[in-house]
């Protein structure tokens, strides 16, 4: 994913918007919005080292979707946990997960454990 990855970043999220956006081709049978978040930059570990903010694009469902479904990335703002966030360009302003959106939270953007977030 480092290789792949454009930018690479751990923030905390300050803001969640749903987005005037859908998708049907993501899963089969299900129906997703569009979500912009934007996280505060503690850390660059790849990418431009002046980045302070960036624009996470995502999709949640619809509605709750039982039985075996993706993994999606849900995200609250000013919660107090930081984020690895390996990305990608997704437009001129904003980035997507480096893994597609499809199982985001596997492995593109994930919860530093505390230990990590508490480290100098």
């Amino acid at each position: 994913m480092r290789d792949a990855s454009d930018l690479i970043v751990v923030g905390t999220v300050t803001k969640v918007q749903d987005l005037d956006e859908t998708n049907t081709t993501l899963w089969p049978g299900c129906k997703f919005i569009g979500v912009e978040a934007t996280f505060a930059v503690s850390k660059v570990l790849k990418g431009d080292p002046t980045t302070r903010t960036i624009v996470l694009h995502y999709y949640r469902f619809d509605r709750v979707i039982p039985g075996n479904a993706p993994c999606l990335v849900s995200l609250t703002p000013n919660d107090l946990n930081q984020y690895l966030l390996y990305l990608v360009p997704d437009g001129a302003s904003r980035f997507a997960p480096v893994s597609g959106q499809i199982d985001p939270s596997v492995d593109a953007v994930t919860v530093l454990p505390l230990r990590l977030q508490s480290s100098p």
